[in-house]
């Protein structure tokens, strides 16, 4: 497990990712409250009406990358490292970011606009969306490598993806919207980075096996004959 989970050179991605939203975390504790929602607004938390009527965009990048208290970043970090390793092992560091962070900023941005459209004014902050984007990454890593990858089945993995979004819609405060958007986001990122190139590699593979049969000479002289 040692050399799997530990080792920063195989996975440097997941390693940046995880200590960047630790120091972020350290930096706002030292700052004021994570657990106060008025001090992560002031600190670049995600609310509707700072990015409409103030033009704070960045707001849609800076709230995955913090978390109301320590048991909301431990129960994030926890996955990111695990599950982000593997995720990362199979796609490679580049697609990973790319994937991570842009089913971070889509989960923000369906919340967002999901927000704007109920007249909502909540403050949202995490890193679940692109979380949950390397989850939808999983299932389509997963599907395009035959039913399993690593000993994860697609099953384990939807039943996975299930549970969590189980309990999201069932405790309070939690940004469904944005873990829907991450998903699927996450999903439709790693098919088209990732799945199509992955099959048309397995297929080229199937047809370069096949075995083909060409006459001789000989052969062809006697058929026609």
């Amino acid at each position: 497990m040692k050399d799997e989970y530990f080792n920063p050179k195989e996975t440097p991605i997941t390693f940046i990712l995880v200590l960047a939203n630790i120091i972020t975390f350290v930096v706002l504790e030292f700052m004021g409250d994570t657990t106060d929602a008025i001090f992560m607004l002031l600190n670049g938390a995600m609310n509707p009406h700072m990015v409409l009527q103030n033009g704070e965009w960045y707001r849609l990048f800076t709230s995955n990358f913090m978390h109301f208290g320590i048991e909301h970043l431990m129960n994030n970090m926890l996955l990111l490292f695990l599950l982000g390793q593997i995720f990362e092992r199979a796609v490679g560091p580049v697609r990973y970011l790319g994937i991570y962070l842009g089913s971070g900023l889509s989960g923000s941005f369906l919340s967002f606009f999901y927000m704007c459209l109920m007249r909502k004014e909540d403050i949202v902050a995490g890193a679940s969306g692109a979380i949950f984007g390397i989850v939808g990454g999983m299932i389509i890593v997963i599907v395009v490598n035959k039913g399993r990858y690593n000993g994860i089945s697609i099953k384990r993995m939807l039943f996975m993806a299930v549970l969590t979004l189980y309990f999201g819609f069932t405790s309070a405060g939690t940004d469904n919207v944005g873990h829907i958007g991450g998903f699927v986001s996450g999903m439709i990122f790693t098919f088209f980075s990732y799945g199509i190139t992955t099959l048309i590699k397995a297929a080229h593979v199937d047809f370069k096996g096949e075995k083909t049969y060409t006459l001789s000479r000989n052969e062809d002289e006697e058929g026609q004959k």
